[in-house]
């Protein structure tokens, strides 16, 4: 696994107050009213996040996961490496895009 440096400087702390799941597409919208758009092949393989903080994130391929507080984790499978997570501030500015 290789930690997604840039992501998480970006998301690290901020904490989860809602995930919505739709077909190829699972939305985080942090406390701060920011989101995250992970455009994903199934749905999540597992997603034990919660209402957390995010503390770190890690790729390999088409393999994402987000680790929270306490342990958890959130795994998903991106559908396409490298341009399938969008995460935008509380105005829509895109902060990070890949």
């Amino acid at each position: 696994m290789q930690v997604n440096e840039t992501l998480t400087e970006i998301v690290r702390g901020r904490t989860i107050e809602l995930v919505t799941k739709e077909e190829g597409l699972v939305t985080f919208v942090f406390n701060d009213r920011s989101t995250m758009l992970v455009k994903v092949t199934g749905g999540p393989a597992m997603n034990m996040l919660g209402e957390g903080r995010i503390e770190l994130v890690e790729e390999d391929g088409a393999e994402f996961i987000l680790f929270g507080e306490n342990d958890r984790r959130a795994t998903l499978r991106l559908a396409a490496p490298g341009s399938s997570v969008t995460v935008r501030n509380n105005v829509g500015v895109v902060e990070y895009a890949g």
